[in-house]
């Protein structure tokens, strides 16, 4: 899967659970565009994977398989 596609993929279960790039960067206290880079595949962002994660309920390996292990924790 690009990273183009993994985008999609995590934006559109952000629309469905009201999950916005706002909320996450307020949340975490980073910038809404550190967010955008960590979904758009330019950053790692693995704290940020691990928020994203959570708002929309789902793993974080489902969602990055790439996240090593250390860096996931249940959603």
């Amino acid at each position: 899967m690009t990273d183009k596609e993994r985008m999609r993929l995590i934006r559109a279960e952000m629309v469905r659970k009201g999950v916005l790039n706002s909320e996450i960067a307020r949340e975490e206290d980073v910038s809404p565009a550190y967010v955008y880079y960590v979904l758009a595949g330019k950053r790692q962002g693995y704290r940020i994977r691990a928020a994203i994660a959570e708002k929309v309920g789902k793993p974080v390996e489902e969602l990055w398989p790439d996240t090593p292990v250390k860096y996931r924790r249940a959603a």
